[in-house]
């Protein structure tokens, strides 16, 4: 029944389908630390409303969020471009909720 999570940092790399099915989750604070999000790390997850990404994080995998329809704010603590950057599959976001992405996001 884990709600929320601030993955530790020293962390790299969010595998495959870490958090999938985690429906109680609703926030999730990843570290500086990490530089890639794996495929579906974060699929299904159907309570997850909100998502802090650093600008380390260079790639992310197929449907990382996909079923998580309830998603509504991704915090990028860099900016557009860098945002822009990262190597996304095209399908990161498949059937995933209206989300908005705040950049420049700087902590709670």
């Amino acid at each position: 029944k884990l709600t929320s999570i601030v993955i530790p940092r020293g962390v790299t790399t969010i595998g495959e389908s870490a958090f999938a099915n985690c429906s109680a989750l609703t926030e999730v604070v990843i570290p500086d630390s990490v530089t890639a999000i794996g495929d579906f790390a974060f699929s299904d997850c159907a309570n997850l409303t909100s998502i802090v990404i650093p600008v380390s994080v260079t790639s992310m995998g197929d449907g990382v969020f996909i079923f998580s329809q309830n998603l509504e704010s991704i915090k990028y603590c860099g900016t557009r471009a860098q945002w822009r950057a990262i190597s996304k599959s095209d399908l990161w976001d498949y059937d995933t909720g209206d989300f908005t992405i705040t950049y420049k996001y700087a902590g709670k």
